[in-house]
């Protein structure tokens, strides 16, 4: 197979999922459209009848190369193959340079009856592990889309179908129901079966239809932070739990709203408005306003601390030096 590098899930259509090979890997900071595939290769290679005797998930990063090796050689139960996710285990990062060189060498023999889908935010390009990864299956870039991008695809959707849709409207979309390209496609044909014999879409209609993202929680969850109500974060966050989110997904949408706050201030600082802002950072004006009004609350260093503290817990999970769901809690209940 051949690599193929993209923004979003618009532009991984060009993914061949008729044909699933024996090995990928998808980074990027696009965290959603990662699940999204995540889950529809999994779907491919394995019937979800059969998914529990031949589905293995690792994302730990004291995961070790033999795991997933002994995983892979595992023979499928009542199916053709079996499906391998190794998530956020840092076999892409110099740090684990043995280990990802140990699978490097495996997947050049890797067995018809394996599937490995390897998930990271970064990868390092100049590693043998890549680099095989890339030469026996597929690698792709997943950097997500601007918002603006993303509102302007919703425009012209409905503009094909008869309906006028105010740019306002779409950015507002964008932001209630997050930035993956896939579920606002769905979330779009949902609001036209709704519109029916309307001529023009309104915020109403989308408040009226459209499920809000795991995203927009997070940023309720930092607005109540900021506002000092803790509870209330706390309640967010573990309503996010319910509905099966990660402790880690939750932390890096925390982290990127904070680093989001900090850019909208800085620029702000030095006397930019907020529709110089949000193009400057690639974002919806709605949007940059929103983090603009958070960022009103504290100054720069407190910001500044706020988000190293989101880093340093990322850190100390991966390390397996906290739990995921209580170092979550810590930061929600320290800032």
């Amino acid at each position: 197979m051949t690599k193929k590098h993209g923004k979003g899930l618009n532009t991984m259509a060009k993914l061949d999922l008729k044909n699933i090979g024996k090995c990928y890997l998808l980074y990027g900071e696009d965290t959603f459209s990662r699940k999204a595939y995540e889950d529809k290769i999994k779907k491919k290679v394995v019937d979800e009848a059969a998914e529990m005797m031949n589905v293995s998930v690792f994302n730990d990063v004291k995961t070790t190369a033999g795991q997933v090796i002994e995983a892979a050689e595992t023979l499928p139960f009542m199916s053709d193959r079996r499906f391998i996710l190794v998530k956020d285990c840092g076999f892409f990062s110099e740090g684990k340079k043995s280990e990802s060189d140990l699978l490097a060498d495996y997947m050049s023999n890797l067995p018809d009856t394996a599937c490995i889908l390897f998930s990271e935010e970064k990868a390092d390009k100049r590693l043998k592990l890549f680099k095989m990864v890339e030469k026996k299956g597929v690698t792709e870039a997943l950097n997500g889309l601007k918002d603006t991008d993303l509102a302007s695809m919703i425009e012209k959707k409905f503009s094909k179908n008869g309906i006028k849709a105010p740019k306002a409207v779409c950015v507002y979309m964008v932001r209630n129901c997050g930035g993956d390209a896939e579920l606002l496609k769905g979330e779009s044909d949902k609001l036209l079966a709704y519109l029916e014999g309307k001529s023009e879409v309104s915020i109403e209609d989308v408040d009226a239809v459209c499920a809000r993202s795991s995203e927009t929680k997070v940023f309720d969850l930092v607005d109540a932070m900021i506002a000092g109500k803790t509870e209330r974060a706390l309640e967010i966050y573990r309503n996010l739990l319910s509905l099966n989110e990660s402790p880690y997904m939750v932390l890096s949408l925390i982290t990127r709203q904070f680093r989001i706050i900090l850019k909208c201030k800085s620029l702000a600082e030095s006397g930019y408005s907020g529709n110089d802002i949000a193009k400057r950072i690639g974002t919806a004006p709605f949007v940059a306003n929103g983090a603009l009004r958070q960022s009103r609350s504290f100054s720069y260093d407190t910001l500044k601390y706020a988000l190293n503290r989101c880093i340093e817990t990322d850190y100390m999970i991966k390390t397996g030096k906290t739990e995921p769901v209580s170092g979550v809690e810590m930061i929600i209940a320290a800032l």
